[in-house]
């Protein structure tokens, strides 16, 4: 079991400590399922008094709340505490790391050229030509097509599939189920047949960045589908064929791309977003939960509904649609009138 002193977690995340700084900490969890002796988070003043009110010994906050005088608990103060956050999480993550080495089952094609300290776990298959960087992690039941690159520091959960020639940059995460290099959805219709287009591109995926469970994301007719550098994208999204995708992307659950978009940087799609082909996003966009963008959106601004307009408009197309009823009932009184007059 992971233990650090409260000054080594400072030390490790650049924070401050108030209290006891050689308290040792040997778990952490939320204000709700911390053990008695942990260490918890509270990101804001009301949670603040929740924490304290828990069985930690040590909370994790921001150094601008108010800290109270009379309490035996010791503190961790970080301007961004959510990262600190994130950073002890990883320290005392219960997970294992999967050893070094090519397990017996794994099945290799010719030419493949493996880096440092790489694991490939039980039932893997990689075709041939691969290119694996130092310290990748590939786990059981994963398959890796022909002359797919994968950078150092990449881990592959199990189940994922990534077909030939897609490449992957350095330190991407790839959860189980997700499926790179699929082919694209593309068809030309003639004498009432749907007759397939070949998807001869390929998928680049670059650094950083992290791709859920059971997302799928498609090779393109030609050229390139791209995803940029430091993109987390969620589970069950559908990114199809020719699609870029700008650096430090969010991408929420159920969402789907068609072909052709593109989308600039620090995109952020909410749940269930689905997008047009051919459309372009502009850097620093919105759009809601449920948004349907049919258009061209320009950068920095909030977007919502079906199609998706700016979020003040959004918000008077709803004040009315809620209005609809009443405003049905003073119709209807209107025309009682009219008939009654006539």
């Amino acid at each position: 079991m992971a233990s650090y002193r409260l000054v080594q977690l400072a030390e490790l995340t650049q924070g401050i400590v108030r209290g006891n700084a050689e308290l040792v900490i040997t778990a952490v969890g939320g204000i709700h399922d911390v053990p008695a002796g942990g260490l918890t988070f509270a990101e804001n003043e009301r949670r603040l008094q929740e924490a304290l009110r828990s069985p930690a010994s040590a909370i994790l906050t921001a150094p601008n709340v108010s800290l109270p005088s009379d309490t035996d608990k010791s503190f961790l103060l970080h301007p961004v505490p959510r990262l600190a956050w994130a950073k002890i999480l990883a320290l005392y993550s219960p997970f294992a790391t999967p050893p070094v080495g090519i397990h017996p089952t794994v099945v290799m094609g010719e030419g493949c050229e493996l880096g440092d300290e790489v694991s490939l776990m039980p039932y893997v298959v990689l075709g041939e030509r691969v290119r694996l960087g130092n310290r990748v992690k590939v786990y059981p039941f994963c398959y890796i097509g022909d002359e797919v690159e994968i950078g150092d520091d990449t881990v592959l959960y199990p189940h994922v599939v990534v077909m030939a020639r897609v490449r992957i940059g350095k330190r991407v995460i790839v959860h189980p189920g997700a499926v790179i290099g699929g082919d694209g959805y593309g068809y030309v219709q003639h004498a009432g047949i749907h007759h397939k287009i070949p998807q001869i591109g390929r998928v680049v995926v670059e650094d950083d960045v992290e791709i859920g469970c059971n997302t799928t994301i498609d090779r393109a007719t030609t050229g390139e589908t791209r995803i940029g550098p430091g993109t987390k994208i969620d589970n069950l999204v559908q990114v199809a064929h020719n699609v870029q995708v700008g650096a430090h992307c969010l991408l929420v659950a159920q969402v789907g791309i068609a072909g052709s978009a593109t989308l600039g940087h620090h995109v952020i799609l909410a749940g269930q977003v689905g997008v047009k082909d051919h459309v372009h996003i502009g850097d620093n966009v919105v759009v809601g939960a449920q948004g349907g963008v049919a258009k061209n959106l320009p950068p920095n601004g909030v977007y919502w509904g079906t199609p998706a307009v700016p979020h003040h408009e959004w918000l008077r197309a709803l004040a009315h649609l809620y209005k609809l009823p009443e405003l049905f009932k003073r119709v209807e009184a209107l025309e009682r009138r009219l008939r009654e007059r006539d």
